[in-house]
Order: C-alpha cells, then structure tokens, then sequence
C-alpha cells in the first residue's frame, strides 16, 4: 500500500505511476474520495466541492489516466487552501493518500487547520444623516467579526450587506459605501478592516396609492400607518402588507416605494392590487373524541358591497354537539384595524351530565395593538339546560354582559413551530341591572409555550387558569361553567368529566362544574422522520368551588405524531389516576395547530 504525503509534491505522480505500472497500466478507477480532520460541516463541504477528484463525470471517474489522475492529486492541497481561505484558515496542512484495490483507487484528503487569521483591526466609519440613526449604529455594533475574532468570509459579508439593507430600509437611498478594505498578512495571521459609509439624507414617507382594488375611495387608505413626512421605514410598508393580507380581500398585494421620483425627499408609494374571489365555500367531515364524528359546511362572502362589508356562515353537526352561526362584519380601520361584527348562533350540546340548548348575540369591535389582538363584545345569552339539582327536566339562563378578550403570539412558525409563545386573557362580567338572571364576574386565562429540544424535538407546555365571582352560582348555565377533561384539556378524561360533583334528585352523582380551574400540561415530541414522530405526556387538572377542595386529576399518556398536508393530527393514548376518571384508557384524536 504506497503513501505519498503532499510535502513532497513532486513525488506524487512518479510514485502513483510506479504503482500503476508496477500492476498494469490501464487506467484506473476512482472510487472515493474522503476528506478527514474537518469537524464543521460546513468547511468540510466546501472542501469536497471545491476537491477537481470530485468534479469528475461518472464516466471519467470509471476510466481516469494515470496522467490525469497525478494532475489532479498535485491540485488538491491548493484547491483545500482556497476552500477554507473564507473561513479564516490560510495555511491549513494538507496531506493526500491514496490505496489501491486492483484497478480501483481510493484517495483520502486528510486536513490539519492550524492558526486561523484573526481581526486585528476593525474601523467602521458611518457620516451624514445616518450617524444620529440610534438604529444604524446599533447594526455597527453587531458588525462580525470583531477583533480577535476569526476572520470568517462569509459573516463579514453578511455583516456588510446587513448595514447596506438598514441603510435601504430607513430611507437613505443616496447611501454610499466610500471605503471597503481588507488586508490579509498570512505570515502574522491577521486581517485589517476598513469600512467607510455616507449616509445621505434620510427620506420620508409619502402619499400612498392604491390600485386595482374593488372599493370606494377612501376605504383602504384608513389602513396606511403613516403620515406623509414621517421618517421612511420599511416596518411601516410591512405593516401596510399585513394589514391587507389580513382582510383577505385581495389574490395580489405589491407595494412600491418609488425613491426615483420622490420629490422634497419624499417617497411615493404605489400598492397595486388585484381582487380575490369572492365567494368561497367550504365542506369537509370532522372528527374529535370530545364531540364525535360530524360534519362542516361554510360560506365566506369576502367583501357584500363597497363598503367592504363580509358575511360568514357555519354549521357544525356532530354526535354530540351541533353549531350554527352567522356573522356580519364591518371595517373598522380607524384607530385600530378590525372589524365591527354582529353575530347570532346557536348550539346544543348533549354530553354526560349535560344537555343544554343555546341562543347567543354578540356585537363587537375587534382591533390589533402590535402583537395583540383585542376585542371587546357585548353579549346577550339565553340558554336552556337540564337541571339535575331541582329535580326538574330543564332550567333557564338569561345573560347581558359585556367582554374584553385579548390574543397575543410570537412564533417562528405557524402549523409546526419549534419556538413559540403564546397567552390569551379574558374578562367578562353581567349585572341584573342590565337585564341578567345573576350578577357575575369571570376571568379565563390560558398561556402555551413551545421549546426546542435538540435538532427536532421540542417540548410544548400549557396552563389555564379561571375564577368567577357570584351571587347565585347555582343558577349559572353549564355553557360559562368550568370544567376539565377531554381532547385540548386533561387527558385520559373524558370531556369535561372534571369538576364539581352533585346529587341529582334521586342520590346520583353528576358534574355540575365548578367556579374556579386550574390546567396544566407538560408534552415531550419526538420526529422520527420529517412527518411522525412521538409524545409522552402528562396533564393535571381540576374544576372546583374553593381552594380546599383543589382535587389534582392526573393523566398520562402517549401519542403518535402525524404533520399531515393539512396541519398537524395528534393520536394519543390517556390513562387517568384522579376520582373523576370514568375509564382507565382513554383515546384522544386532536387536528390542528399547538397554537
């Protein structure tokens, strides 16, 4: 087996050609060629990229001349030098060895790094305008590499272009970069950066036009988030985007800053928009072991009129609960974007110990506050429901009272996100003064937290919390009621199979809920492809009257992950340990997003 270390550059191909005359000198072939000594995955690709041995077609590698084999292996250590020259590694050491297995060649590049080149000077320099921008000279702060640090190619470029985009997207369009300079000295290992900017004069925000839209003048306009002569940043031009996309009214959304044709530094900007379709209908079967196997069906009217008013109709029939609602909305663009909204519904629901019958009107103002989403209601509620405490087939509920609901999220993706945060709060409150069979104030309040845990596994935690305040609780209609258990609350429960026990009028215990909830889950996922994984789980929970009574109900379980094309399908297998439980093993099927 001969080895030709590349010290001796000379000798390669004599030493290869002695070999392959030594057994026949037909031309070889080149099975393998392995780069060792490279931990990051990164260097080591772009080695192998840049390697000519691996550049060769199929049908040359099978039939490659002793000749041409010699060229290619004197080329090595100076195609390894340049591959890592952009990541601070002038003078690595590079050995090449090759075996030979009858006509077969394999050759191994093996890559000792040593010193890399490190930032010895770094003089960044910003003038005009943009050196008051507390932005632009945070973004110089965050310039990498810094001294002492090794002189990567690719994170000083991306350092670069970054402060060239900020400039862009705060409105210096007559930025220039005056000086870019770097010098290398390989024999001290260190590299000298000098970079210089001007500014300009920043640019403001002009008027804004729309184009191709459906509406009236005057409607969408209320949406634009600046007024003309405030600072240019591109942040307003995507809140502009968001807020469109938002109303789903449009297939096309382009907006435009036209800097060219600014005039006294302000910039125009044209959205150009083309109409979505109007109408959309929806179908589709249903399954959730909380309600039973069922069916949905929709109509979406995206805009009725001018004015951009929508209308929504759903029905929801399932084994044991059944939904209808229809809404109108109105835009409401001044102030906060949102709608205002009338909707009328009604629901049956028919589950262990509860069996009610709903009719509800909700008026409301919806609108987004940065990441918040806001909505305050007023709500007016008849519910007719079985009465287990009296004796008596049905009881009655009517209930006016206003609400105040508010959503907030952060996340890095929306079906199947690997970090993400989210809280949603609500208040509401009625009064017999204002028409309510009862005085009462309730508080809900839910808070999810996904984490990454490795590569692909995350780790997904939840906790609700509840409390309401009464005169007469025992008149409060099942539907505003705390209870646990089920499919998105304590599993190996069924649904809403926790909470406060009753004697019904001939001795039997029944749920009748509770004033007060506490909820909380711990989820760890593992991806075994890129589509299914697994979980193991616990959840506790408990819906009750007074603190003492504070009963944990624990289930544990674990489950098969699917990220379907639709989003992501949850099959879980619960075992409850708490009194409430009904059965020892209980099945959960959940479709939708963590979020």
């Amino acid at each position: 087996m001969p080895h030709a270390p590349t010290a001796l550059l000379p000798l390669i191909a004599v030493t290869l050609l002695l070999a392959l005359v030594t057994g026949n000198a037909a031309a070889m072939e080149l099975r393998t060629v392995t780069v060792q000594g490279l931990k990051d995955e990164e260097m080591r690709d772009n080695v192998e990229d840049a390697l000519s041995l691996n550049r060769l077609n199929p049908k040359r590698r099978r039939n490659v001349s002793d000749s041409r084999l010699a060229y290619l292996l004197r080329r090595t250590p100076r195609e390894v030098r340049g591959a890592l020259e952009p990541f601070g590694f002038y003078e690595p050491q590079v050995e090449t060895r090759f075996i030979r297995d009858g006509e077969a060649l394999d050759v191994t590049v093996t890559v000792v790094l040593g010193e890399p080149v490190r930032v010895h000077k770094l003089a960044l320099v910003l003038t005009g305008e943009g050196e008051a921008d507390s932005v632009l000279m945070r973004r110089l702060e965050r310039f990498r590499p810094r001294e002492g640090e090794v002189f990567h190619h690719g994170i000083y470029e991306d350092s670069k272009l970054a402060i060239s985009r900020s400039l862009s997207d705060r409105g210096y369009f007559d930025a220039e970069l005056l000086r870019h300079r770097v010098e290398v000295t390989r024999a001290q290992r260190r590299a000298d950066i000098d970079l210089a900017w001007t500014s300009g004069a920043r640019y403001a925000l002009g008027e804004a036009t729309f184009q191709g839209h459906q509406f009236r003048p005057g409607l969408l306009e209320k949406l634009v988030p600046w007024t003309p002569g405030d600072p240019f940043t591109q942040a307003k031009l995507r809140t502009l985007q968001t807020s469109l996309v938002n109303l789903d009214y449009f297939s096309t959304i382009d907006i435009r800053p036209e800097p060219d044709v600014a005039q006294d530094l302000q910039v125009p900007v044209t959205v150009s928009l083309a109409p979505g379709k109007r109408t959309v209908y929806s179908a589709g079967l249903r399954y959730g072991t909380d309600t039973g196997l069922g069916i949905t069906g929709g109509i979406d009217r995206r805009w009725v009129n001018d004015r951009g008013h929508k209308t929504r109709t759903l029905v929801s029939l399932a084994e044991r609960r059944n939904d209808a609602t229809v809404q109108y909305k109105i835009p409401a663009f001044a102030w906060l974007d949102g709608w205002y909204s009338l909707s009328a519904s009604v629901r049956e629901e028919s589950v262990e110990f509860i069996d009610s019958e709903l009719v509800e009107v909700v008026g409301s103002r919806s609108g987004r506050l940065g990441r918040w989403t806001l909505i305050a209601a007023m709500n007016f509620r008849r519910e007719r429901f079985e009465d287990f405490s009296t004796g008596t087939d049905f009881g009655y509920s009517t209930l006016v009272f206003p609400s105040l609901l508010a959503q907030w999220s952060d996340a890095d993706g929306e079906l199947y996100p690997r970090s993400a945060k989210a809280l949603r709060a609500e208040i509401s409150g009625g009064s017999d003064a204002v028409g309510s069979d009862i005085n009462f104030v309730q508080l809900r309040s839910e808070v999810r937290w996904v984490l990454p845990a490795g590569e692909s596994d995350r780790v997904l935690l939840r906790a609700e919390a509840g409390t309401t305040s009464s005169n007469d609780f025992s008149q409060f209609p099942p539907s505003l009621r705390f209870f646990a258990g089920g499919d998105r609350s304590v599993r190996g429960y069924g649904y809403k199979e926790i909470g406060r026990f009753l004697l019904d009028a001939n001795g039997n215990r029944y749920v009748f809920g509770g004033k007060h909830l506490l909820v909380a889950s711990a989820e760890y996922e593992r991806m075994f492809t890129s589509d299914w994984g697994g979980a193991v789980f616990v959840d506790a929970g408990d819906a009750f009257d007074s603190f003492d009574q504070l009963s944990w109900q624990v289930g544990v379980g674990v489950g098969m992950r699917w990220r379907s094309p639709v989003g992501p399908v949850a099959l879980d297998i619960a075992h409850g340990f708490g009194e409430n439980a009904q059965q020892q093993i209980r099945l959960h099927l959940n479709i939708g997003p963590n979020l």
